[in-house]
């Protein structure tokens, strides 16, 4: 009878081991798991209170884009650890009314071997320690956020940028005539994580020569010193090139807008106005709002030289230019072009996609410079003899940017013929 008593003292001695140390880390994982969820509400909160600030250093986004990515990693981390674990996973339930009774029966039939497999993967202490860390520094993060808020600087390189940072929509109507007219308007949208965005749309009219109507819309970036005015004239320079586009009057004019302080009328518009439908829109035309930072001349396309400024998402112009000489068609033909230089709609290298007649053209490697000669040659060649009004599309995609050109042509103008009265 002596070894089975042995027996019972040791499987009792281990149960009691066992148990103990069940408690301990039961209490280690509870500590440890608290320690975690105050970390991460520390990092919520910092995310809380940067994203009602308007960003424009790109180095404080990335450095918000890294917190983010550190939140969502331990929130699933916590969500992982939190699961409710049934009874077979480390709980000791008492189903016996004699306690001593029931180690007995265990340590009976107790082996070394029905240990394996009991611990769950542990939540240490070093990790809690990561994460506090992290919420460290992501409070230093809030402080440096508050400091550099543009809205605390009392001068303005460009004074009707601070409307713009303070979530204010700016619009200027210059009406010099019944038939000449030019409206520039700009609404800011403060999207978290991704700075200050403002959409600008300039309309150049004048109703005795169809030759000078210019529209553009452009989306940007922009910190407290952004000359937008400027950046949208370098691109519209810069993707007109090709095209030899008589634009002066319209580029003239805007040139002269910043110097105009006067003619700017802040507003304030319903924040579920444009914010709701431009945030599904930038996220999916700049996924990553700070990819291609450094190169502030950013280009279209890695083989492309036609630079767009980093800042740039979107650029969308249409204008009219002339038939050419000696063609049938004396009507003008409307150009339309959108230039979005960081979305990803293609997985080679460079592609484009000629559409016209019915027909359909795809073309390998082709870069942007030679979708603008396609475009001022054979389209230029093809629409000027149609004989019905028609349109020649062009589109170019590549791993990094894609640009559109549409030229329509108009209907013919139609010959008065009077007759005189008998």
């Amino acid at each position: 009878m002596a070894l089975p008593s042995a027996v019972v003292e040791e499987g009792v001695s281990t149960v009691f081991s066992y148990i103990s140390t069940k408690v301990e880390d039961k209490a280690s994982r509870a500590d440890t798991i608290a320690r975690l969820e105050i970390a991460l509400a520390r990092l919520d909160i910092a995310l809380e209170k940067t994203g009602r600030i308007p960003i424009t250093y790109v180095s404080l986004l990335r450095s918000r884009k890294d917190i983010k990515g550190v939140y969502m990693e331990g929130t699933e981390l916590l969500n992982k650890h939190k699961k409710p674990q049934n009874e077979n996973d480390g709980h000791v339930v008492v189903r016996s009314s004699s306690y001593l009774q029931w180690i007995a029966d265990r340590a009976a039939n107790f082996s070394i071997s029905s240990l394996v497999g009991l611990g769950k993967e542990k939540l240490s202490s070093s990790v809690a320690q990561k994460f506090e860390r992290y919420a460290d520094w992501a409070e230093k993060f809030v402080a440096e956020v508050e400091s550099g808020c543009p809205l605390r600087l009392d001068t303005f390189r460009y004074p009707f940028l601070k409307h713009l940072l303070e979530g204010k929509s700016l619009r200027c109507e210059i009406v010099k005539n019944p038939s000449h007219s030019l409206s520039l308007d700009l609404h800011p949208v403060i999207v978290e994580g991704r700075g200050v965005e403002v959409i600008l749309l300039y309309q150049y009219n004048d109703l005795r020569k169809l030759g000078e109507h210019f529209s553009v819309v452009m989306n940007l970036r922009i910190s407290e010193d952004t000359d937008i005015i400027g950046t949208s004239i370098k691109c519209i320079q810069r993707l007109t090139s090709q095209f030899k586009l008589v634009a002066e009057s319209a580029i003239g004019e805007l040139t002269l807008l910043p110097n105009l302080q006067d003619t700017f009328h802040s507003y304030v518009l319903p924040p579920s106005y444009i914010k709701e439908k431009y945030g599904h829109l930038t996220d999916l035309i700049r996924p990553d709002p700070i990819c291609c930072n450094g190169n502030s001349c950013g280009t279209l396309a890695k083989n492309s030289s036609i630079e767009i400024p980093e800042p740039v998402i979107l650029v969308y112009f249409s204008c009219c230019i002339s038939a050419p000489k000696n063609s049938l068609r004396n009507a003008p033909l409307v150009l339309d072009g959108i230039f979005v230089p960081h979305v990803s709609l293609y997985s080679n290298d460079e592609m484009i996609r000629i559409q016209y007649g019915g027909k359909q053209e795809k073309r390998s490697g082709g870069s942007v410079q030679q979708l603008e000669e396609i475009a001022r040659s054979d389209a230029l060649d093809y629409l000027v003899h149609e004989p019905e009004p028609t349109d020649y599309a062009l589109c170019w995609l590549s791993t990094h940017g894609v640009a559109f050109v549409t030229l329509k042509a108009m209907p013919r103008p139609s010959r008065r013929v009077s007759k005189r009265k008998r």
